[in-house]
């Protein structure tokens, strides 16, 4: 067996074995997290570091016997967009986790498509602050307005 030279093949392949694709919620939240033993905790530092989005939850042991627990979560639409969604595309291997990712993003791209609330752009040309009532910025209701 090689071992794996190239740093986006095994974060990939760490993902098929210690990663989550969670969709739950109305409105759904979409999370893609890696929880691990305190003891491994650097592991989630690297993807936080890695991935440059998300953050990092520390918790204590919930029963005696577990260890403190670290997890790397991303749960934001946009970062799952530009960063979680592109990099699983190309380096999440053929698994089980595959299966389950694809049924994830799927869900995540049609909220995102027809549900999600998005700050959307004036419908006057060439403005670009965000919309308020009937489709317009501040200024230009405002102006049509006579204020």
């Amino acid at each position: 067996m090689r071992p794996v030279t190239d740093g986006a093949a095994f974060i990939g392949g760490f993902v098929a074995a210690e990663g989550t694709f969670v969709c739950s919620g109305e409105p759904p939240r979409f999370r893609f997290a890696v929880a691990l033993g305190a003891l491994d905790g650097q592991t989630c530092e690297a993807l936080l570091g890695f991935f440059g989005v998300g953050g990092l939850t520390r918790s204590a042991r919930r029963k005696p016997e577990y260890d403190d627990e670290v997890i790397f979560a991303v749960q934001s639409l946009r970062d799952h967009l530009a960063v979680t969604i592109p990099f699983m595309d190309e380096h999440l291997p053929e698994s089980h986790k595959r299966q389950q990712y694809v049924v994830w993003r799927a869900a995540l791209l049609e909220y995102w498509e027809h549900h999600a609330k998005r700050v959307r752009a004036c419908t006057v040309e060439g403005c670009g602050e965000p919309r308020r009532a009937h489709g317009v910025c501040r200024q230009h209701l405002y102006a049509r307005h006579g204020v």
